[in-house]
């Protein structure tokens, strides 16, 4: 249970001092349904196997394996997990190659490839209500402020009185990409790094006379709404104020623009943004767990064990009105990352959001149902994505709810918190962050919410890490 590491976590800490609502707009209306595309993803991931080698294995070792089985080229995920990634013909052929590989004793694991996505969610006109601003909190001059009642929410205007971040922290953003040009992001974004075309998949959207090719940014919409959340700068006067609105941000596009993506692309966007050295990784996609998803996990420990923050979204296919809550996806069920669920303007947790035992945290991902109050109000590509085009919404700014926003609320802080205090390591800032939540429904932990909502104020000021976890 992941409530039961963090308690054992907590304990050794002290001695020694882990988008989206239930209208599935991830399945297009018929009229303008992309069907070559879903086709193409189905197929590449029925032919693509994904191999883990045993650690003590060598190179030579490897290449004569692949050679006895008949195979010429592969795309390396990672050298030092060891995983590799084959293209086979056909499903068939992938069925008995990955048999051939299982039977060596230099394999850990051989596992057909999984697709993962982005979570469903609405998109609507921008129609969010103004709220009144707090008088003990900051006010910066972002035009659109008064319509962040998440940043209220979490308490980030009393926690921006403290900091606003600072540039020296890197956050990676795994998700669609992001509007490179996005004058209410721009000056916080690194170089967008385009892994869904390092793994040979296009991103063209083609449909009625449509042809529009996204590579090297965000076709959906969704990366750059998730990243405004993050880290849309601050007090420039214009547009929204990102929870943490001063760290950079490395953009990694990892989905295609209907959301596409797959675990061995995902795991190597983890690893790109290791390599890269930063200190949190948010990542609002997921997917049921699955056999293929092992290279995914490995991954995800990887990054855990060199004090990488990851924050992960929870997923929006639940339907709480209807008694029915889905399960946490991966890669949040995972030991050590920080999951996160969606509260709404009302402290109550969103009828979308899945629920379990692995659920950590919350934080505003805004209403679903319309009897749940506002969207969460962020930046929109100022061109015409996937999603525009079926709803007719174009940028620089729009309101979505889901998870997937509620995870970036969760990054930022921790990227506030790093920003005051860098020498700490992962799990103490995911220590800190659960240690300090606003309790919201009565209980010390509940499945729905985790350990409360998030509260960015008290994780700045409260830095003693030993607020008592229940098993």
């Amino acid at each position: 249970m992941k409530k039961e590491l963090l308690s054992t976590l907590i304990i050794s800490l002290i001695v020694t001092i882990s988008g989206c609502s239930t209208n599935n707009f991830n399945s297009p209306p018929d009229n303008i349904k992309n069907n070559v595309i879903k086709e193409n993803v189905e197929s590449s991931l029925a032919k693509t196997l994904v191999i883990r080698f045993n650690s003590n294995v060598n190179q030579q070792q490897i290449n004569k394996l692949n050679s006895d089985i008949g195979i010429n080229s592969f795309n390396t995920i990672s050298n030092e997990l060891k995983i590799v990634k084959i293209q086979t013909k056909s499903q068939t052929e992938l069925n008995i190659i990955k048999q051939k590989y299982i039977a060596s004793d230099l394999v850990k694991y051989a596992e057909q490839d999984a697709k993962l996505s982005l979570f469903p969610y609405t998109i609507v006109a921008n129609s969010q209500a103004n709220f009144s601003v707090k008088a003990d909190g900051a006010r910066p001059n972002d035009s659109f402020y008064g319509l962040q009642w998440n940043a209220q929410s979490i308490d980030a205007d009393k926690a921006w009185t403290i900091t606003t971040g600072d540039p020296k922290i890197v956050v990676a953003v795994i998700d669609s990409g992001v509007d490179p040009d996005h004058p209410d992001l721009i000056n916080n974004l690194l170089p967008l790094i385009d892994m869904l075309d390092d793994s040979g998949q296009p991103d063209t959207y083609v449909n009625a006379g449509i042809n529009v090719d996204y590579a090297g940014r965000d076709g959906n919409g969704h990366g750059t709404h998730v990243t405004g959340i993050l880290a849309a700068s601050i007090n420039n006067g214009k547009g929204i104020a990102g929870i943490a609105g001063n760290v950079k941000i490395l953009p990694i596009k990892a989905a295609d623009h209907e959301g596409n993506t797959s675990a061995s692309i995902i795991a190597k966007s983890i690893l790109k943004a290791i390599e890269k050295g930063v200190r949190v990784i948010n990542l609002s996609i997921g997917g049921p767990p699955s056999e293929g998803t092992q290279a995914l996990q490995d991954a995800v420990d990887l990054a855990i064990s060199k004090g990488i923050v990851f924050v992960s979204a929870t997923g929006n296919e639940s339907n709480r009105s209807a008694s029915f809550i889905e399960k946490v996806t991966v890669p949040a069920a995972y030991p050590g990352v920080i999951s996160v669920a969606a509260t709404t303007v009302y402290d109550k947790v969103a009828n979308y959001s899945n629920g379990g035992t692995e659920v950590e945290i919350s934080a505003p991902g805004g209403g679903g149902k319309s009897s749940e109050g506002e969207k969460i109000y962020s930046t929109w590509p100022t061109y015409k994505t996937f999603e525009g085009y079926r709803a007719n919404i174009s940028g620089p700014y729009t309101t979505l709810s889901g998870t997937s926003m509620s995870c970036p609320h969760v990054s930022a802080v921790a990227a506030l918190i790093l920003s005051r205090e860098p020498n700490l390591t992962g799990q103490q800032v995911r220590v800190r962050l659960l240690s300090t939540t606003t309790n919201i429904d009565g209980a010390n932990y509940d499945q729905d919410t985790g350990y409360g909502k998030l509260n960015a104020y008290n994780a700045l000021v409260n830095n003693t890490n030993d607020k008592k976890i229940r098993n």
